[in-house]
């Protein structure tokens, strides 16, 4: 146990740090560690600002709409709402480069708008000899050359759009000029997404005309700028904050680099560390973590970077040991066993949280695959329609589903409506609201009672979903044209697990969650030896690692294949990290 003065004096130490980071000058660099409170630090120096209306604001700038809403309701609740309005801004890098970079200098019509993916519409790359949509193709950008070169970022193309490719009888090139092609077709329609945003925003502060439009309103307009999760930000976004400072925009940037786990949407965690210390010689490092206990704390430090100390742990004193379950994989998730009891390895897991009084509702799965895990089948984003509306079905029905499937699920069946409905006319489903005078929640409510009603999934699927929309009540005015809009081919369906209580997640989307144990899935031959002698800084695998075992706050569990489990566990005790197997 922890002497109460020693643990006071841990505590005044980490508020002092994060005091000096809430009144830090910009331009300033913030590296946090994992529960370092980085958001509750931010929010603080926003809280800073005076009642009065301000001719400066400051701008708060996240990756996610979840972080976006954390910080709008911590101002919300401590009675400052006057800090989400102008001359302030909170929200993501993608809207913040489209509101102040790229929308003031496009034309007003047609109106442009910003869309979260090309899989917000229905595009399908033209002129060529099979159907490919155009969100299967990811864009990449390079702004070390001039003018910027984009073309599709092949390494990142989905397995079963590279076989539909494999197909084809046009080659890569070929492919990638009809993608930048029905591309730009839609941007003439108004359309863009956050990789556009991108482009362009660099295209106009690299051009004195442009810039000379867009910098003077920014810098009269910003006092600072926070960038949350910097290590996340690509070579493009870097390029665009370094351009931001030349011209006298004070930054504050706010990260860790051993969570850079973007690496395939273009992170790149020395570039940040470039443009760090070119904003200040001082960085205001955050080393409290008020999220782990001691025994995660040391156990995470086995996979950063350099060798450092662990980071504090300044609220929690427990002496759970890391645990090792012995694993025996099977092909998907739901059929992983533990060695000794040849129970699910979930099971396993939740035996061994009770043990440490923690419940199954505070228990956490993750991995790095999907394929990986247990629970309900996800849906993949490069897929084809009648697949996406299967996964959007069984997101319907069921029970825990979180609001981003559901929302998610909505967004899918709404699409496939409005297929049928409103055949051969283009753009986002808010537009044909808008031009059919619908109401876009109501739209939503319609597609979620649809999905209820469509029996599950099987391999005729696709003529009951066919029936049910010929049968479902149209909006006024709407005349469908025969079979256009009809879903074909059968839908891939993953089997669903039983319920287990459990929450499951890829690490990629565990940015923010936390849970009091988490297991980590290893399903790969050679963990132990890629762990003890890997360079964190180049192998980003170990970084998606330390992200998973940071969301812990007691008890870390690591499933690994059986024959590794007593080298995994030396392993950590040579690093003086208390374990045990299972």
């Amino acid at each position: 146990m922890i002497p109460d003065e020693t643990a006071d004096d841990i505590q005044i130490a980490a508020e002092a740090q994060q005091r000096l980071a809430v009144q830090a000058l910009a331009p300033a660099y913030v590296p946090a560690c994992p529960g370092a409170g980085k958001t509750h630090v931010i929010t603080l120096r926003h809280l800073q600002s005076p009642t009065r209306l301000l001719r400066q604001g400051r701008a708060l700038i996240s990756f996610t709409r979840v972080a976006r809403d954390q910080m709008a309701q911590r101002c919300r609740q401590a009675g400052r709402s006057d800090l989400l309005h102008a001359p302030h801004f909170v929200g993501t890098l993608d809207s913040y480069l489209w509101e102040f970079l790229v929308k003031p200098l496009r034309a007003t019509q047609p109106v442009p708008r910003l869309l979260e993916s090309w899989s917000n519409v229905k595009a399908p790359v033209q002129g060529m000899d099979r159907e490919i949509s155009l969100h299967r193709f990811p864009m990449v950008l390079d702004p070390a050359v001039e003018p910027v070169r984009q073309g599709v970022a092949w390494n990142n193309v989905d397995r079963d759009t590279k076989r539909l490719l494999e197909k084809s009888e046009y080659d890569r090139g070929e492919w990638e000029a009809a993608a930048l092609k029905t591309r730009d077709s839609w941007c003439k329609l108004g359309y863009f997404t956050g990789h556009e945003a991108r482009y362009l925003a660099l295209w106009n502060l690299r051009r004195p005309g442009r810039a000379a439009k867009l910098l003077p309103q920014l810098l009269s307009r910003f006092a600072e700028v926070v960038v949350d999760e910097a290590q996340d930000c690509s070579g493009a976004d870097l390029a665009i904050l370094e351009m931001l400072h030349d011209a006298g925009l004070p930054l504050v940037l706010v990260g860790d680099p051993d969570q850079a786990i973007y690496a395939w949407r273009g992170a790149q965690p020395a570039a940040l560390q470039r443009l760090a210390t070119k904003l200040t010689s001082a960085p205001v490092p955050l080393t409290g973590n008020w999220r782990s206990s001691p025994v995660i704390c040391r156990l995470a430090s086995t996979l950063r970077a350099g060798h450092r100390p662990p980071d504090t742990a300044v609220l929690r004193e427990d002496d759970i040991p890391v645990v090792v379950l012995p694993t025996r994989f099977a092909g998907t998730g739901s059929n992983h066993r533990h060695a000794s009891t040849s129970n699910g390895v979930v099971k396993a897991f939740r035996d061994v949280a009770q043990q440490y009084d923690i419940e199954a509702v505070d228990c956490l799965v993750t991995a790095y695959k999907y394929a990986t895990l247990p629970g309900i089948t996800r849906e993949k984003q490069n897929t084809n329609q009648i697949t996406s509306l299967a996964w959007a079905r069984t997101v319907a029905h069921t029970e825990g589903a979180t609001s981003a499937e559901l929302t998610r699920a909505c967004a899918v069946a709404v699409r496939v409506l409005f297929g049928y409905w409103f055949p051969g006319e283009v753009g986002s489903a808010e537009r044909l609201c808008a031009a059919h005078g619908i109401s876009l929640q109501q739209a939503n409510r319609t597609a979620f009672t649809f999905l209820h009603s469509l029996p599950p999934p099987h391999k005729e699927w696709a003529t009951d979903v066919w029936q049910a929309m010929k049968a479902w009540p149209a909006p006024s005015g709407v005349t469908p044209q025969h079979t256009k809009g009809r879903l074909a081919g059968a839908p891939v369906v993953a089997r669903q697990a039983k319920a287990t209580g459990v929450r499951t997640n890829i690490v990629h989307q565990l940015k923010g969650d936390e849970a009091d144990a988490i297991m980590l899935i290893l399903p790969d031959d050679g963990n132990v030896q890629r762990w003890a002698q890997g360079d964190p800084s180049a192998d980003e695998l170990l970084r998606v690692w330390y992200v998973a075992i940071t969301r812990a706050r007691r008890l870390a569990t690591l499933a690994v294949p059986e024959e590794e489990a007593e080298d995994m566990a030396q392993m950590l005790t040579q690093y003086e990290v208390p374990v045990r197997i299972v």
